[in-house]
């Protein structure tokens, strides 16, 4: 036992030095040091957003705990919960996650590969801001009930390591079940029916006609009785019922349910462990056509490509790659998902979008959905990238191509967030949606303009299987971001002070005028993408081409 203590613990300082030296390494670059800035800027970035959330959250457990009533603590923990779970599906496009499979290429045991999956995943952006969050909570309640510290600190470690596990089991059967189609194609259809289900449950929620618009006390009393019974027996509602009862001397109903939250994690641990026993044992995420259909395929697609151009042959190209990624696939849902579920129903006045401002902020939402397939165009060629440059194509011509495809998801993109919105508050008027249009025009060869610049100039392997990323992601995704910021800052900038003087039907045309510097720019990029794609050529070439 000792060896095997010794073996491990030694595996785990080369991990370490490993990935040290990888970092010291990649800060001999200029690329490399701002990669290296630019994750030191998200992650503080994400520190202070959390630093604020846990503050709020640390001042409202405090007021909680000094009144004893410490069952409404379920509220603080159910958001905490909500929050860790919902942020990886929101920042998706953003999110820097390590592939930990090129470790089973080495000796490595088990339960050190599962430390290792756990462990990297209390960097993400969730985990970040989710742990500080309970950190708030934690301090909180100790300073108002310090006589139940001890309960208040198990309860929350367990909470804590029953998200992360959460968190972990989610995306590894995610990575799972999107690398094979018929998987994929069962998940598009639960995703409908949940969306058709949760539009069902609306009539239910906001009672808007006659005498269901006025609901009695007693109902509402039932419902909440129901709602907290429910709740009780989950995750968030157990710990606050742990900590409410030592705060009533019974420490048999407290110990009781910390060890249900504790089944909880052991179960999300366990249905992990079964997904990472079968990678451990060689189980590959690829969706590899057979060998004996490979060979028909390949000649059915030659002969279709026949006497097609360049440009013709590319779009085909990128969108069958496409159309076999999952990840990207569920990059595109996410934002529909959220946007579905922040568009309150028509005539309720719950939270989420401004009826009148929706349409613009559910489109300018979907772009990020988008962010890796156009700011990080090239991500997916691999070793390809070494034809482009053999090719006697012109490389704008494969730029033009990938232009193309994007452009026809972000319609497609834009017509799904048209019918939820539609659907759901109504579209606005005509003076919204002609400055909604107007922005686009601005919007979209804006994005695909830096986008193609970013693609060579920043380009990094993309993981088409797995919701991973290679070294030289931080840079891309952060620089992305502050476009996407910067585009939709400036549709604001124009409308809003427009609006505030009565002169907004002047927005359509100066969007207008603004857009035709747009196309003019992108047009711009597009001619000078072979000229610097090939002074770019040996960092793309590296970048792409290394083995993942």
């Amino acid at each position: 036992m000792a060896d095997v203590g010794v073996s491990v613990m030694e595996q785990y300082r080369a991990v370490a030095q490993m990935r040290w030296r990888m970092l010291v390494n990649s800060l001999r670059t200029g690329r490399g040091g701002f990669e290296f800035g630019a994750r030191i800027l998200s992650q503080l970035f994400f520190g202070t957003v959390g630093l604020m959330i846990g503050i709020g959250l640390g001042f409202a457990a405090w007021q909680i705990a000094s009144r004893e009533s410490l069952r409404v603590l379920a509220f603080l923990f159910w958001a905490v919960f909500i929050f860790w779970q919902f942020v990886p599906i929101t920042v998706a496009s953003f999110q820097e996650n390590a592939d930990l499979s090129i470790f089973l290429r080495f000796p490595l045991s088990f339960r050190s590969y599962t430390l290792f999956y756990i462990l990297f995943g209390l960097f993400d952006i969730g985990s970040l801001v989710g742990g500080i969050a309970l950190l708030g909570i934690w301090v909180g309640a100790s300073i108002a009930q310090p006589r139940l510290i001890f309960w208040i600190t198990l309860a929350v470690i367990l909470f804590a390591a029953f998200n992360i596990l959460l968190t972990r089991m989610i995306f590894a059967w995610i990575d799972r079940w999107l690398a094979q189609r018929k998987t994929r194609e069962v998940l598009g259809v639960i995703f409908l029916f949940l969306i058709l289900a949760v539009q069902l449950v609306n009539p239910a929620l906001y009672q808007m006609n006659g005498h269901h618009h006025e609901m009695n006390r007693a109902t509402i009393m039932k419902r909440l009785s129901i709602a907290a019974r429910v709740q009780r027996v989950l995750p968030p509602g157990l710990v606050a019922s742990a900590i409410d009862g030592a705060h009533q001397d019974r420490p048999l109903a407290s110990a009781s349910d910390l060890s249900f939250l504790a089944c909880y994690a052991a179960v999300a641990g366990a249905l992990l462990g079964i997904r990472l026993r079968a990678e451990y044992r060689g189980e590959s995420l690829g969706e590899a056509p057979a060998p004996a259909t490979k060979a028909v395929r390949a000649h059915s697609e030659r002969a279709r490509l026949e006497g097609s151009g360049p440009v013709a042959a590319v779009i085909e190209k990128e969108i069958r790659y496409l159309m076999r990624s999952g990840v990207m696939l569920y990059g595109f849902l996410a934002p529909l998902v959220i946007v579905f579920l922040f568009t309150g129903a028509r005539g309720s006045r719950g939270p989420g979008f401004a009826g009148e401002y929706a349409l613009p902020i559910g489109v300018a939402y979907s772009f990020l959905g988008l962010t890796r397939f156009i700011y990080n165009n090239l991500g997916g060629e691999g070793a390809g990238i070494q034809l482009y440059f053999l090719s006697p194509t012109p490389f704008r011509k494969v730029m033009f191509a990938k232009n193309i495809v994007h452009t026809m998801v972000f319609l497609v993109e834009l017509i799904l967030v048209c019918a939820i919105v539609g659907f759901r508050v109504g579209l606005p008027g005509p003076q919204i949606l002609a400055v909604t249009f107007c922005w686009l025009l601005f919007a979209v060869p804006m994005q695909l303009a830096i986008g193609n610049i970013l693609s060579i100039t920043m380009a990094y392997r993309m993981n088409m299987t797995r919701m991973s990323r290679e070294q030289g992601a931080a840079g891309n995704a952060l620089l992305s971001l502050l476009v996407e910021v910067l585009v939709f800052g400036v549709g604001a900038a124009v409308y809003l002070p427009l609006e505030f003087t009565g002169h907004a039907d002047l927005a359509a045309p100066v969007l207008l005028l603004l857009a035709a510097g747009s196309i003019l720019f992108w047009l711009r990029v597009l001619a000078n993408s072979g000229a610097m794609a090939e002074a770019r050529k040996e960092s793309l070439t590296t970048n792409l081409y290394r083995a993942a």
